[in-house]
């Protein structure tokens, strides 16, 4: 609008100077220039309605991005969070692991080691042995044979798992039917002494009479048939008592 009345003072100060125009040809000429004036600032308005409200969507662009760098940010915070996380569920995961297989070894080992004692239980080993003689055509205990399961029964008295083999013998001396029932008989004289003077378990003892079998001398001669004359008791125990035995001073007599 001021541009308008501008124009018109200046368009009616030109004509009233020069005296050639009249109030009709000033109107005729005004009213085109205020036209196009009025369009042109018609056209201004709109223009800055159009840049406010390009202003107003370059804020809310503005918005806009700052709340998505702020979700950026926040996404990136949550992936350095959810790595860190990764990591230290690796970091359990490998521990993990490596209980279990120190686990699994330990588990191995205490099988083999079972399995070492099971096999050295079912092995038995002989720890000490005694050959108890007896007089001519007699299944009596001397006094020096009790002397000698004396000191036997102790040493199995000591062992939580045993076995006593208890096999009778006799020199050549009358026939094989009589040898076998004498062998006998000295065989259960040292039976009953062992389970009746130290209460060894009759289940622990194996008793066999072999006669006049396997001679240890000459039976030719009268010390020969008194070696002959004899009753042999052995120990025996699984192996790893046997090692124990044998590291406590004990041992094969």
């Amino acid at each position: 609008m001021k541009l308008t009345g501008l124009l018109t003072g200046a368009l009616a100060l030109s004509l009233v100077g020069t005296g050639c125009a009249t109030k009709k040809y000033v109107a005729k000429t005004v009213a085109p220039v205020e036209q196009r004036v009025s369009g042109t600032e018609t056209k201004n308005g709109e223009q800055d309605k159009e840049i406010a409200s390009q202003g107003t969507q370059i804020q809310e662009l503005d918005g806009d991005l700052s709340r998505t760098k702020e979700k950026l940010g926040d996404t990136d915070n949550k992936a350095t969070q959810a790595g860190e996380a990764a990591k230290a569920a690796d970091q359990k995961a490998t521990t993990a692991q490596q209980s279990a297989d120190g686990a699994r070894t330990f588990a191995e080992q205490g099988l083999n080691r079972m399995d070492q004692s099971m096999q050295a239980m079912n092995n038995f080993q002989m720890v000490k042995s005694e050959a108890v003689l007896f007089a001519f055509n007699s299944d009596k205990l001397t006094p020096e044979g009790k002397t000698q399961l004396d000191d036997f029964a102790s040493q199995a008295k000591g062992m939580s798992r045993f076995v006593v083999e208890v096999q009778g013998f006799t020199d050549k001396s009358g026939s094989p039917t009589f040898n076998e029932t004498l062998s006998e008989a000295r065989a259960q004289s040292v039976s009953r002494y062992l389970v009746n003077q130290y209460q060894i378990p009759i289940r622990n003892i194996s008793m066999l009479g072999s006669g006049y079998a396997m001679p240890v001398a000459d039976d030719e001669t009268r010390d020969g048939r008194k070696m002959n004359r004899r009753v042999e008791v052995r120990l025996w125990v699984p192996e790893n008592q046997a090692n124990k035995s044998v590291a406590a001073g004990g041992g094969e007599q």
